[in-house]
């Protein structure tokens, strides 16, 4: 039997969609299978199947369609101990269709208190992975996942409200309230004049723009000479950003999809570069000792470079709401258009508001231009409170200079 690893996964869900006054879909899946490594003669072969008999057949095709992959240095961890984070709630069951229905329905009732109408979507999942493979790793974790979303429409103004996260929350009525809330708010909004802003950027639309600057992070990229980033200080002394499967968020995980334990990466440190992403087949390309950063779409999916939760640390400033006449940034589409390799970023604004003398106005329907590293590197302040979002746990952040496009 050659050298191998198995990936096991298996997962439960139910998703609960809620609009135009009704329950309009309940969709539950349930998925199992097994995603196959084989290292023959220094190359990697990749395989899956869905059925525990299959494995032994699925390892001979992995092994066989390893010949077409380059020659490296890889090998799969050895056994080792790692930390294991708080990663379910057991009181999440994508079974419990009533309790899902309750939660949609709080959330509905408050979205709606000012006459608004609302749309929430609602899911629950469970899943549990194992990896274990020749060299002597094994590890196995659960995980639940539980999120809902609300928005509202109140006159022309638009709200939404968001969360995502390992447990299930007490209630879900606040969700539906911030989206009514933010729908009323809105009401009205207009082009704010074009010119150069401070922007304040809340952590749902800092999430959004996370995502291309740490595509440059890329330890593939690096290794083929495609991202502009390098180990010097290229940004805000103010900034510090981490990868840390062991904080808590929605991408908890006690090992990385390949088996290197989680531990605190260090990314950017008071605006100085310090690492790149890679898991162990890249790493092993270019010959460094760096992993840790490998992710899995499914067991069906070739595993590969992928950052679990992104912290950024928080800084000093108690409130940026006390700065002078600035946008504050709620809600923006466009990131995915971003060019990866300059870094040059279009965004289009559909909730903001423009706050000066003391004053909020909602503004939308508006572009955003700038760079995103250029953005990094002129940060005017960062709050001292984080939140988190998803995977992302983030203090608000302040940006000099960013131009508005009506």
């Amino acid at each position: 039997m050659p050298e191998h690893e198995i990936f096991s996964f298996s997962s439960k869900s139910t998703s609960l969609a809620f609009s135009g006054g009704e329950l309009k879909t309940k969709e539950t899946d349930s998925v199992t299978g097994y995603g196959i490594r084989v290292l023959h003669d220094g190359r990697l072969g990749f395989c899956y199947c869905q059925k525990e008999s299959d494995l032994k057949k699925t390892i001979d095709n992995a092994r066989e369609v390893s010949r077409f992959s380059a020659k490296t240095k890889f090998s799969f961890p050895e056994k080792s101990s790692f930390t294991m984070p708080d990663t379910v709630d057991k009181s999440v069951d994508p079974e419990d269709f009533n309790s899902l229905k309750d939660f949609v329905e709080s959330a509905r009732s408050a979205a709606e208190i000012h006459g608004g109408k609302s749309r929430i979507i609602c899911s629950a999942d469970n899943s549990s992975i194992k990896l274990e493979n020749t060299s002597g790793f094994l590890g196995e974790y659960g995980k639940s996942t539980f999120s809902i979303y609300a928005e509202c429409m109140h006159d022309d103004g638009f709200g939404f409200a968001y969360c995502s996260s390992i447990k299930k929350p007490d209630s879900v009525s606040e969700i539906g309230s911030n989206a009514a809330n933010m729908a009323k708010e809105m009401r009205g909004a207009k082009k704010p004049d074009p010119g150069s802003y401070l922007l304040v950027v809340d952590v749902e639309a800092l999430d959004s723009i996370l995502g291309p600057l740490l595509t440059s992070f890329s330890g593939d990229w690096k290794r083929r000479g495609v991202t502009k980033v390098t180990k010097t200080k290229m940004f805000s002394d103010q900034l510090s950003i981490y990868e840390d499967g062991l904080a808590q968020a929605t991408d908890s995980r006690p090992f990385d999809d390949e088996g290197t334990p989680s531990k605190q990466n260090k990314l950017i440190e008071n605006g100085e570069v310090k690492s790149f992403l890679y898991d162990r087949e890249t790493a092993a390309l270019e010959n460094v000792a760096e992993s840790g950063a490998c992710s899995r779409a499914s067991y069906s999916s070739v595993p590969g470079i992928g950052s679990s939760n992104i912290v950024i640390e928080k800084g000093n400033c108690k409130d940026l709401a006390e700065f002078g006449k600035h946008i504050e940034l709620l809600s923006a589409h466009g990131s995915h258009t971003a060019n990866l390799t300059s870094g040059d970023i279009g965004l289009e604004v559909s909730t903001a508001f423009l706050v000066e003398n003391g004053k909020k106005k909602p503004v939308k329907g508006f572009m955003l231009s700038g760079n995103l590293f250029e953005m990094f590197a002129n940060i005017e302040a960062i709050e001292s409170e984080s939140k988190v979002y998803g995977s992302v746990i983030a203090p608000r952040i302040a940006f000099k200079n960013i131009k508005v496009v009506s």
